[in-house]
């Protein structure tokens, strides 16, 4: 076994653990916009804050992996800077948007019990689009990896995996159950019946 088939290895479960990571944000987040009271809403905001264990060492298995790989196959392909840049865009993003707004989420949440006010802040587009914008940069960047483009096409592929994440980010308001009137749609049900 080789050093470089070892460093695949661990580039690829980094991969897979990007993509665990981002699935369980988008559950917590989709709690965290449907929560109805302060103990609900406190208690998803909280589990974000454990996404971090998974989100560091994946971040950085991917990125020193990648650099190693690409240096030993000598590939010069525009698509392998992208992807980095991205990946670290993906980081910066998420540590300094998502993790910060979470983050003061938490301690608004740990020191009032008014509900509404956090509510809509947790509602907001904030944390919907960030969430969107890195899930589809991270599909775009195994879009170069799968495919290998030229730049033009690479810069292309990130452009419509992003603005398409940040589309299906912004449409979490009906996965949570969220449709902007606080009121939750097992709400509309019962009001209905």
């Amino acid at each position: 076994m080789s050093t470089f088939s070892i460093v695949l290895f661990v580039h690829v479960l980094s991969a897979m653990a990007l993509f665990v990571a981002i699935a369980l944000e988008g559950a917590i987040l989709a709690r965290v916009r449907a929560a109805q009271n302060i103990e609900a809403l406190k208690l998803a905001v909280r589990n974000s804050g454990r996404l971090g264990a998974i989100y560091g060492p994946a971040f950085i298995g991917i990125l020193l992996g990648g650099i190693y790989l690409a240096a030993q196959l000598h590939i010069r392909a525009a698509w392998v800077p992208l992807a980095l840049g991205a990946t670290l865009l993906i980081a910066i993003i998420g540590g300094v948007m998502t993790a910060r707004k979470m983050s003061r989420l938490r301690k608004a949440a740990e020191e009032s019990s008014a509900f509404e006010p956090l509510a809509a802040i947790a509602r907001g587009n904030t944390l919907a689009v960030s969430y969107g914008f890195r899930a589809g940069l991270a599909v775009g960047i195994v879009f170069l990896m799968s495919t290998t483009p030229t730049l033009m096409p690479s810069l292309l592929a990130l452009t419509i995996a992003s603005v398409s994440g940040v589309v299906l980010g912004l449409r979490m308001r009906r996965v949570s159950g969220f449709d902007g009137n606080l009121r939750t749609t097992e709400s509309h049900a019962t009001a209905r019946s």
